[in-house]
């Protein structure tokens, strides 16, 4: 039997070599606890509840999602294995194993319709191109129970001219085409065309990289 070749994904840092730098790099460079505590706050988490970290990375958001309360449920989901495993090792050094993680692609989530109560996802939109982005977003709406919650934080609109120039680097590393749409500040147009309803920024953060906003969002 012909093995099935694997698909392409970018490493989070896109290049692997990088990869074992992404947690100090992002924990001092861009208020990333604070950032992710405003995301899980917004969703005020109900025990019994079924939470997804979409692009987990190396699982510091699903973390902070367990320990927010004793009683949610929380699943991890990426593509790369390597950052998967760097998660998983976190898992056990912060005594979390109960967290599950998957492999998998954000555009075909591998569960089924109408299971989770939230979905999170952190500086992960940005990396995708606009077909790609709204494939994630239909699949999210998909996956959720109705009523469920669409959490989001990544680069959007720069709030100044020294924000807009922040995000270069960000462009340069990430790719002009998939990173511009967000300097218009695309994520709102993509969340309603998608069906979503209720569709809220809750904040904005200035990092050294540019200005990332968190949203809410409501699956009728």
């Amino acid at each position: 039997m012909k093995e099935t070749p694997k698909r392409a994904y970018i490493p989070a840092l896109k290049y692997r070599w990088l990869t074992r730098f992404y947690d100090p790099l992002i924990e001092r460079g861009m208020q990333e606890k604070k950032m992710k505590i405003h995301l899980v706050n917004q969703a005020a988490l109900q025990p019994g509840e079924l939470t997804m970290d979409l692009a987990c990375g190396t699982g510091t958001l699903a973390l902070l999602l367990q320990q927010s309360h004793s009683g949610v449920h929380v699943m991890g989901l990426d593509a790369d294995p390597e950052i998967l495993a760097i998660a998983k090792k976190k898992m056990k050094e912060n005594r979390a194993e109960s967290i599950h993680f998957v492999e998998g692609f954000s555009e075909q989530l591998p569960f089924s319709s109408n299971r989770f109560h939230h979905v999170f996802t952190s500086l992960f939109i940005h990396h995708l191109t606009v077909e790609k982005k709204l494939e994630t977003f239909k699949e999210v709406c998909r996956v959720l129970k109705t009523g469920g919650q669409f959490h989001v934080l990544d680069f959007e609109k720069p709030q100044n001219a020294l924000m807009r120039v922040a995000f270069l680097p960000v462009q340069f590393m990430d790719g002009f085409e998939t990173t511009s749409p967000h300097v218009q500040g695309i994520i709102p147009d993509l969340l309603k065309e998608t069906g979503f309803v209720a569709i809220e920024e809750t904040r904005q953060f200035s990092t050294i990289v540019g200005t990332l906003r968190a949203y809410r969002a409501f699956k009728p």
